[in-house]
């Protein structure tokens, strides 16, 4: 009689102390080259919904100045800053995208994905006269309380963008209120890419640059070495010396 073969017990190969550091190092090398692509894949994603969130801007913009006789809304130091009796008290908080949220479905689209650049909310009563309290965009001051006709170059102007403050200003002759380069742009300065020197806080928020959106409605991201004077002054003569140059110069 034939007896049953008995199953072969199989062994188990430990790795070897080299075998697990190469694993572990091409799992490193892996993840270095995964990483990078990832994050900048979100935040391409990020950057396309900020680009939609500014779209919806210009267009809540459009709306309101045909409702208001082709009025373009106030904002800080406009309309409604004022020390007059009934007037706004707080008015230099006061942001033109308050307005704008009767044609918005969404407050959230007031801010970027990537960065909630400012919050104003206080718990004072008397001073709780801004809306929305938190925010990515500003407004151009050069835009606001001006009629359609006084902008003769919608397409060429912008009038928000990714920002720390909800509004900007930028007058190219600023030698004398201002350290050097464009006045108050996103609080950079000259454009070395800090919030106010504090480099926790960069200003390019979108791959090297920011979104805008120009006061015909289009949107688009720009460099920030890209965003000339014509762009941002209302009425700057061409044959103005700083026409064509960068906000971002340095002096």
């Amino acid at each position: 009689m034939t007896g049953t073969a008995l199953p072969t017990r199989r062994t188990h190969r430990a790795m070897t102390l080299m075998e697990l550091i190469t694993v572990l190092g091409l799992m490193a090398v892996l993840a270095a080259l995964l990483f990078p692509a990832l994050f900048s894949a979100r935040e391409s994603a990020r950057a396309a919904n900020c680009l939609s969130n500014l779209k919806q801007l210009g267009s809540a913009w459009a709306m309101y100045t045909q409702d208001y006789d082709e009025m373009a809304p106030g904002g800080a130091f406009a309309r409604f800053a004022s020390t007059a009796p009934g007037a706004t008290i707080d008015g230099h908080r006061y942001s033109p995208l308050w307005v704008l949220r009767q044609y918005t479905r969404d407050e959230r689209v007031f801010v970027c994905p990537t960065t909630e650049g400012w919050n104003f909310s206080t718990n004072n009563p008397a001073l709780d006269t801004h809306r929305p309290r938190v925010g990515s965009y500003a407004t151009n001051y050069e835009l606001v309380q001006k009629t359609d006709a006084a902008v003769s170059m919608p397409a060429a102007m912008i009038l928000f963008c990714d920002s720390y403050n909800p509004w900007q200003d930028c007058p190219y002759n600023c030698e004398a209120n201002c350290l050097d380069g464009c006045h108050s742009f996103i609080w950079d300065r000259i454009g070395r890419g800090c919030y106010q020197g504090d480099c926790t806080k960069p200003t390019d928020w979108h791959h090297s640059g920011v979104q805008v959106c120009f006061a015909d409605g289009h949107a688009k991201h720009k460099k920030l070495g890209n965003i000339r004077y014509s762009e941002w002054i209302l009425d700057l003569l061409e044959a103005d010396p700083h026409f064509s140059q960068p906000i971002s110069r340095d002096w």
